[in-house]
């Protein structure tokens, strides 16, 4: 991956949790899309994104893709942008791994 880009992670609180604030994630995908985020992914119905940005881009991603999807779908989330490094000491810290058969 080129230096002038990075990965992220967007998570989104309570979306797709029962019947309340559900999103298509190709509706998500797109929202990521249109504010000019490269490489948008979903996992599975569950509101977390993975995206890349360009590093010149020093805007806070997590308001403005609250914003984005407040604004085109109708839905309040918090949402929460990780970097790789953020995610990686998060996975290194989990204390439940040595107690895992499958972590």
């Amino acid at each position: 991956m080129s230096q002038s880009v990075d990965r992220r992670v967007a998570l989104l609180r309570g979306v797709n949790v029962g019947t309340a604030k559900r999103v298509s994630m190709a509706d998500l995908r797109k929202v990521f899309e249109d504010l000019g985020y490269e490489d948008v992914r979903t996992l599975l119905n569950s509101g977390n994104v993975v995206f890349t940005i360009r590093k010149a881009r020093s805007r806070d991603h997590a308001a403005r893709v609250q914003r984005a999807i407040a604004d085109r779908l109708g839905i309040q989330s918090r949402v929460v942008v990780l970097t790789r490094s953020e995610i990686a000491k998060a996975v290194a810290a989990n204390p439940l791994t040595s107690g895992a058969d499958n972590p």
